[in-house]
């Protein structure tokens, strides 16, 4: 039967409009994936077809202010795997356990795992020993190949390593300035990207591409690391020596708010910082808050003298005790220091004068001027978990304001402290502390400077003056005498605050140097000393005093001679099997400086030698041991104010002998100082504990 033609032409009609349909539908699949999904598609395609390597970029390195290194990186190798080029798991695992010190079942399923997953690259372990890298090399391991990676080393482990903090497995900065200024440090990473077959192994003759990290800058420190060295010496032995539980010590410029020393003990080792207790990580410069005891009785003079409510000679009268709503508030002397002036009360820090003056303040105006100097808020300091103190107004009535006049009932950090007291230095202005210097490139060229940030002026230049010749008085005539420097002119202030745990306290000392222009503030504080003595004039004094005369010797910081022994030329005197001591003063008496070298109390050698012609002022290095002098007759060192300890082992160095009599610091000792005797001679030493701050 014969179709008839219309059917036939409908039936085409419909053909050619389903082809017509279908073409469109393929144009628009082919449209869609080659201009809408092409760059998806594309990326997919580069992931299935390439294997990615990330290349680490090398961390910045960092310096000290002299562009000594304190963090540096250096490249190691790190052990990958491709598991599809792996042709016998079991006996990969079996060998790189063995080199790699890993448990050898555990990989093997790493291993077996990845290869099923078909992933192109698996980290074996990272950033290995040289040894490690050698003994792997030797196996010749199909499907194990080695990438570059920079590992953090810091040369003067534990040096600094509060400030220092560490950084992570992937060279990533976890605390300390390695975590304040991790943007800066740690750079741009690159990779290598390497042509795979379905099976993800690569390609014999596929094309590798290489995209080269970016180094992250380098970071310059204000730190010195010769003075940080003298502070974590210093406290090291004064925490021996009194058996403390920790101890702190900052030196700072007051003028630029630049941190020369930040020392915290005990410490750790940065290199190692997961082998040791989370607890010492803190760093307590920043981040401990205690009760500041009598060394904010600077803060509080400050606003006394600066609001006029007493001046240097306005007198006071201390029976030994004050009363303040009904509370009876003593002094440390229990009889009291009687009539005396402002600057002797300073002196004799007599917690009733400060009580007296503070009332006379007023509550408003001590809160103005404890905000004002930067108590109860952060400093701003570039390093991490700064603690903001404890200082409530709210909670303010007569008597805890009468106990904040003398620093209790309020806790401070140190670094609050220590820029407090470096704005009562600098002329009444108080600035940012900073750790960082200044961001420098590889060729050194400098791609951030830190300046000095100064954020408010808190007294006036005239207070500022007056309260520097108290505090050099404090040195010369008061509790601080501890604190004194052959040659230079001092101010301190002692603190000794009772911690709530009945017993244990708190010694600290704060000061300048030169007291008329401070080039140096600095502050200890030793937490929980045991023994019969807890004032920190005898116990944090000395500390204070062998780092800033250090540190003054150092920095070329010539002492305040008078006009006719500032000139003219003098032989070098012979030092050599002297008593370290005796050494200093006779080079003083001389116009001569020194720097010591070495540990010990004996002079061995001495540069210039003995009978060089020099001129004044020039600096005489000492170098010192813990052997015995021969010289005979020796003469007798001073031993008053010196611990048990102190004294025994400084007349056994000289070649004598001792006989002790009582505990605590020398007051008395026979034959006199200064005597000369034969070796062999034994000296009477008498201690006591002395009752002063």
């Amino acid at each position: 039967m014969m179709v008839p033609n219309t059917v036939i032409k409908r039936r085409l009609v419909i053909l050619l409009l389903f082809s017509l349909l279908l073409s469109f539908a393929l144009m628009f699949r082919v449209f869609w994936i080659q201009f809408v999904k092409s760059e998806e598609l594309r990326e997919k395609a580069q992931i299935q077809w390439t294997r990615d390597v990330p290349v680490e970029p090398k961390r910045g390195a960092i310096y000290d202010r002299n562009k000594k290194p304190l963090a540096i990186s250096a490249t190691v190798d790190t052990v990958m795997a491709s598991p599809p080029d792996i042709k016998d798991i079991h006996k990969t695992a079996k060998l790189l356990a063995s080199a790699l010190d890993l448990d050898e079942n555990e990989l093997e399923k790493k291993l077996d795992d990845a290869k099923k997953k078909k992933k192109a690259v698996l980290y074996i372990k990272r950033k290995i020993s040289d040894e490690e890298s050698e003994a792997v090399r030797k196996l010749d391991l199909d499907g194990i190949h080695f990438t570059k990676e920079n590992k953090r080393f810091y040369p003067e482990r534990n040096l600094c390593s509060h400030v220092m903090g560490f950084t992570g497995i992937d060279s990533q900065g976890l605390d300390g300035i390695e975590l304040i200024y991790e943007n800066y440090l740690k750079g741009t990473p690159g990779r290598i990207v390497s042509e795979t077959d379905a099976l993800s192994r690569k390609l014999p003759f596929g094309i590798d591409k290489y995209i080269p990290p970016q180094d992250g800058y380098d970071l310059v420190l204000t730190i010195d690391k010769v003075i940080q060295h003298v502070a974590e010496r210093e406290l090291e032995k004064a925490l021996a020596e009194h058996s403390a539980k920790k101890g702190t010590i900052i030196v700072m410029d007051p003028n630029t708010g630049e941190i020369l020393a930040m020392a915290n003990k005990p410490d750790y080792d940065p290199n190692n910082f997961n082998e040791v207790s989370s607890k010492l990580w803190r760093n307590a410069a920043v981040s401990d808050s205690y009760e500041p005891g009598s060394t904010f009785k600077v803060i509080t003079a400050s606003a006394g003298l600066e609001e006029g409510v007493v001046h240097p000679e306005t007198r006071f009268f201390d029976p030994g005790y004050i009363i303040v709503s009904g509370v009876r508030i003593g002094c440390w002397r229990h009889e009291g220091h009687g009539s005396q002036t402002f600057i002797q009360v300073v002196e004799n820090s007599c917690n009733p004068g400060f009580v007296d003056m503070i009332m006379k303040l007023g509550k408003d105006k001590t809160i103005k001027y404890i905000n004002g100097f930067g108590f109860g808020a952060t400093t701003g300091i570039d390093l991490p978990g700064e603690a903001k103190g404890i200082f409530n107004p709210s909670k303010i009535g007569p008597v805890e304001l009468a106990t904040i006049s003398f620093g209790q009932g309020i806790s401070v950090t140190p670094i609050q402290l220590i820029t407090g007291l470096s704005a009562v230095a600098n002329g009444g202005k108080l600035v940012k502390p900073h750790i960082a210097k200044q961001i420098i490139d590889k060729d050194g060229n400098v791609v951030k400077e830190f300046s000095p940030e100064p954020i408010r002026r808190v007294i006036s230049e005239d207070t500022s003056r007056e309260m520097r010749a108290i505090l050099e008085s404090v040195v010369t005539n008061g509790t601080g005498g501890r604190g004194k420097i052959e040659g230079y002119r001092v101010a301190g202030k002692t603190g000794t605050s009772e911690k709530y745990a009945p017993g244990k306290y708190v010694a600290s000392f704060e000061g300048f140097v030169p007291a008329d222009d401070p080039k140096l503030v600095a502050l200890v504080v030793i937490d929980e000393p045991v023994g019969g003595v807890i004032y920190g004039g005898q116990i944090a004094g000395p500390v204070f005093q062998k780092v800033i005369a250090d540190s003054l010797n150092y920095l070329g910081i010539k002492p305040d001679l008078p006009e006719e022994e500032k000139a003219g030329v003098v032989k070098v005197p012979d030092m050599r099997n002297l008593y370290i001591e005796d050494a200093k003063t006779i080079l003083s008496k001389n116009g001569l400086l020194s720097r010591v070298e070495g540990e010990g109390y004996v002079v061995t050698s001495q540069v210039p030698a003995p009978g060089a012609e020099v001129e004044k002022n020039s600096t005489v290095i000492l170098k010192v041991s813990d052997s015995r002098t021969n010289k005979d007759p020796v003469t007798i060192p001073d031993l008053k104010g010196r611990t048990v300890k102190e004294a025994t082992d400084i007349v056994n160095a000289i070649g004598l002998n001792i006989e002790i009599v009582g505990s605590g610091y020398a007051v008395k000792q026979n034959p006199q100082p200064n005597s000369e005797v034969g070796i062999g001679t034994t000296i009477r030493v008498e201690f006591a504990s002395k009752q002063m701050e």
